[in-house]
Order: C-alpha cells, then sequence, then structure tokens
C-alpha cells in the first residue's frame, strides 16, 4: 500500500492513472473552471482537478490534512478515521 506522501511524490501522470483506476469516486464539486473529483484511495483522499474541457487533468494530490477537506463537508458527510503519521 502507498502513503500519501509517496503517492504526492509520483508523476501527475501516474497518481491520475492510479486512482481512475482504482479509487472509490466519493464527490465532487466546482471550483472556477475545474470540476474536482474526491476519491477515496487506500486510506487516503485525492482529488483529481479536470479543467474546463472535462477532459484535461490540470492537478492530482493526496489529501494530507482533514482541513482540506472542508470545501466538501456541506454536501456530503465523511467518515473521518484518525491520521496515521508516517
Amino acid at each position: 500500500m502507498i502513503s500519501a506522501k509517496d503517492f504526492n511524490e509520483l508523476s501527475p501522470f501516474l497518481q491520475a492513472d492510479l486512482v481512475l483506476e482504482q479509487g472509490h469516486y466519493v464527490h465532487h464539486r466546482i471550483k472556477g473552471w475545474c470540476k474536482i473529483d474526491l476519491y477515496w484511495f487506500h486510506d487516503f483522499y485525492v482529488e483529481v482537478w479536470f479543467l474546463y474541457d472535462l477532459k484535461s487533468i490540470g492537478l492530482v494530490r493526496a489529501l494530507t490534512s482533514y482541513k482540506q477537506l472542508e470545501p466538501y463537508l456541506e454536501t456530503i458527510k465523511l467518515k473521518l478515521k484518525p491520521v496515521k503519521k508516517d
């Protein structure tokens, strides 16, 4: 299993490939020109930022703190587990 820290060090292409194939879609939100999909991957959350055409990926990142989940908390309920320290 991969950690969030190790995931964030992978190339964006590999990150996107792993999450889209193995991750579990949770929710999405819109910010500016981006649709941001939230996935559960192993034991952490990952955001995939799609650009306005919804085909191009602008950013993939593992969320490393619960504060980063705040934009989703108004529209969904997430069961949060204690953060593991690496």
